[in-house]
């Protein structure tokens, strides 16, 4: 199984490097309205959302929204304890500093939210499935954040990315939604 998702993996960063900056930019922008047209995001008043790599279906734009809509908007901060994350409230972007694996965190002192509080996360991925399951990095940490919560969660991930099944395996946690530069999708 390690090997298929290996493989996969390798697949999906060869396709994400392909991309042009302006159409990587068409994309991000084209999902960034579906989101904003879905009711699970509009009602949402707590927000997880990660901070994208350049390469990464980006987030700068969701992120400002959600603040300017006045919602509570969670970043991830990965802990000291390797695979763990935390949620912590940003109130403006020129908080996030780059940390590790260069993804843009918090500062360690930002207030913490409890998962139960959470609305709505928005995660990234490599690829996912239409039954939610995501491909991402390989090192479970939002499969062991999204554990801990009930809220709804929200894939971002490219059409061309949105395979009919991806393997998975029992620590896997699916997405309820997937949302595509074309659909929103709900898995199952």
């Amino acid at each position: 199984m390690q090997s298929d998702k290996s493989a996969l993996r390798k697949h999906f960063l060869e396709i994400r490097h392909r991309l042009s900056m302006k159409e990587r930019q068409m994309i991000c922008n084209q999902i960034f309205h579906q989101l904003l047209t879905w009711t699970g995001y509009q009602q949402a008043r707590t927000v997880f959302l990660y901070c994208a790599l350049p390469e990464e279906i980006g987030t700068e734009q969701l992120l400002a929204d959600a603040l300017s809509k006045g919602k509570r908007v969670c970043v991830p901060l990965c802990t000291k304890e390797r695979g763990i994350m935390e949620a912590r409230t940003i109130l403006e972007t020129g908080q996030l500093k780059s940390g590790r694996f260069g993804v843009p965190e918090p500062p360690a002192n930002a207030p913490l939210v409890r998962p139960s509080d959470i609305d709505l996360c928005i995660v990234p991925c490599l690829a996912a499935d239409e039954s939610g399951h995501r491909l991402g990095y390989g090192g479970g940490y939002y499969d062991r954040f999204l554990a801990q919560t009930t809220a709804q969660a929200a894939v971002l991930c490219m059409e061309r990315c949105l395979l009919k099944a991806l393997p998975a395996e029992t620590h896997d946690l699916p997405c309820t939604i997937i949302v595509t530069e074309r659909r929103i999708h709900i898995a199952g």
